[in-house]
């Protein structure tokens, strides 16, 4: 086998290809220090690279879903506190037929209770027809005009109240298996056993005719109704607002555990790059020495 003839060219090529090599080894960990991540581009760890894309996929999904919940909190918030107001205007209403039932009334003190209870049924014909952000909450899907409609008698007075919305339900993705459904129809709330209007209607009538009787072996068991009926509501909104504030808590934790499993994929460790950009520095002034050990005698032979 002949011996390979190093030439100065040779040299001079081989000492820049390990300049070159260095400089590029330089510049990559400096870029990982800038950008604090160890992987920057697929080429850099095409196996991490494929792991950060999968676990960055499920955070903004998760972030989906959060935002889902956080856009219907608001409404589902207001539907509690709306049937609540109902039922604060409606236990007065149970009061004041409990105390017009009792028989010992003057018709002048009914007639003053009749007055108390129009207004009750004027609040909550106005709570009904409640607006959050442009959408009627108990309107069902029917959200862009008021779901109850009144008639009214030549002293405007409420004779009956009609509903207008529908039943259909509004559900929102929170999770891969569950689209919730989070409102509800007034159908469900004011009517479902027993219509709250018709019944404060029927009181109303009932003091201004004196009628003691109707009051209490009929009006006081429909109201029971209507009372077990908003309490059933307000159980229902309670649930799906303790179901969105767990699932917000879980989505939190979840995209936390995922942030440090994303980190311990991508991010540098400072300490292990400082370490090793020194140390390639020092490569690289190795390199530079040996180049110029190396291609100075040359060109002095051939200048000789």
């Amino acid at each position: 086998m002949g011996a390979m003839r190093v030439t100065t060219q040779l040299l001079i090529d081989r000492s820049l290809r390990n300049i070159n090599f260095q400089s590029r080894q330089i510049l990559a960990l400096q870029e990982k220090l800038a950008t604090g991540r160890r992987v920057n581009r697929p080429s850099d760890d095409p196996i991490n690279t494929r792991r950060a894309v999968n676990t960055r996929s499920l955070i903004e999904k998760n972030e989906q879903y959060q935002a889902n919940i956080s856009f219907i909190s608001s409404p589902v918030a207001e539907t509690y506190t709306s049937i609540e107001t109902v039922l604060g205007y409606f236990n007065r209403a149970w009061e004041l037929t409990v105390q017009g039932a009792n028989g010992t009334n003057a018709q002048s003190q009914l007639n003053n209770i009749a007055l108390e209870v129009n207004q009750i049924l004027e609040g909550i014909f106005s709570t009904a027809n409640h607006e959050s952000n442009g959408r009627y909450v108990f309107g069902g899907t029917r959200t862009g005009a008021p779901p109850y409609e009144a008639v009214r008698d030549a002293n405007g007075e409420i004779t009956a109240v009609n509903y207008v919305g529908n039943a259909e339900a509004v559900r929102v993705a929170i999770s891969d298996i569950l689209n919730l459904k989070y409102n509800e129809p007034g159908s469900e709330v004011f009517s479902a056993n027993q219509d709250i209007f018709q019944a404060l209607i029927d009181v109303r009538d009932n003091l201004r005719a004196g009628d003691t009787a109707a009051l209490s072996s009929v009006r006081l068991p429909e109201m029971e109704t209507v009372r077990e009926q908003l309490l059933s509501a307000m159980a229902r909104v309670g649930s799906i607002q303790n179901r969105l504030q767990r699932s917000t808590e879980e989505f939190e934790d979840f995209n936390l555990q995922l942030a440090i499993q994303l980190s311990d994929t991508v991010d540098a460790d400072f300490v292990e790059i400082i370490m090793q950009l020194n140390a390639q520095d020092n490569a690289f002034q190795a390199a530079l020495s040996a180049a110029a050990r190396a291609i100075q005698p040359s060109l002095l032979q051939f200048i000789q």
